[in-house]
């Protein structure tokens, strides 16, 4: 029998949107595991946790991409009741396609991919057994908008919420209690523009451009799955654009996104998170 403590695996935990995810799931009293790679970093988001909310805070330090640190990830999981899943961990790269390395491009492929697929795999086993649990995958609204030097990340993000949405029907076709959740934020303030070069200072509200807080993305997420919504896109302006370009004819479409990248964005620009 296990006791009533509950526990929250969130990959990606260090900053933005991972770690507030963390917080909030710390405030509802659930024990975490969180991983990361900037192991000074999190191990002060673990100790900032642990004394704001009095949880239990275990770090692991994992660097998705490889295939033997993703096993021992695994391992160490595998015998854990995980009731809450976030698989946050990403990362965008800002290179046309034949431009970029190509084993950037497959860890990119393993961390968006491979990486939610194994530990989803793993801790859905528990809670099918236990019939109940949730499993949030966050995708991008690069799933749905396309666009230049977004090949591989919007790729993997579309994969990830057609992933979600068919486990979601199969969980339902089982009759299983397991919420499942796609996850597809736009522009949000984290770190992950500035690591690609995109200045603070740049990340500002503009027509149909808006910028978002981790904050309002989990508040978003959360308040979707309390309703039962498998896809959830915060921002009221964000889904507007993606319904509208969505409507539009492909080669309309293709032909408006590359007159909108020439026109607005240069090498140093970035992609929506």
């Amino acid at each position: 029998m296990r006791n009533n403590e509950k526990t929250a695996l969130i990959t990606g935990a260090t900053s933005g949107i991972g770690k507030e995810f963390a917080r909030r799931f710390a405030a509802l009293s659930y024990n975490l595991i969180i991983t990361g790679r900037r192991e000074n970093k999190i191990n002060m988001v673990a100790e900032e946790i642990r004394k704001e909310f009095n949880v239990s805070v275990e770090v692991i330090i994992v660097e998705l991409s490889d295939a033997n640190e993703l096993e021992k990830l695994i391992k160490t999981v595998e015998n854990k009741d995980i009731d809450v899943l976030v698989n946050n961990a990403g990362f965008g790269l800002n290179a046309f396609y034949d431009e970029e390395d190509i084993d950037g491009l497959l860890k990119m492929e393993a961390v968006h991919v491979k990486a939610p697929m194994k530990i989803t795999h793993t801790v859905l086993k528990g809670m099918i057994r236990r019939n109940n649990g949730t499993i949030i995958n966050v995708s991008s609204d690069g799933a749905f908008l396309l666009a230049p030097k977004n090949t591989i990340y919007s790729a993997t993000k579309a994969f990830l919420k057609t992933f979600t949405e068919c486990l979601n029907l199969e969980m339902k076709t089982k009759g299983k209690n397991v919420k499942l959740q796609a996850l597809c934020p736009g522009l949000t303030r984290t770190d992950f523009h500035g690591k690609m070069g995109m200045d603070k200072s740049r990340q500002v509200d503009k027509g149909m451009i808006k910028w978002n807080t981790p904050k309002f993305i989990v508040d978003c997420s959360l308040d979707a799955l309390s309703k039962d919504n498998v896809v959830c896109i915060p921002g009221e302006k964000t889904k507007v654009l993606i319904g509208f370009l969505n409507l539009l004819p492909r080669k309309s479409y293709y032909k408006f996104m590359i007159n909108f990248f020439k026109k607005n964005f240069n090498k140093k620009e970035s992609k929506s998170a």
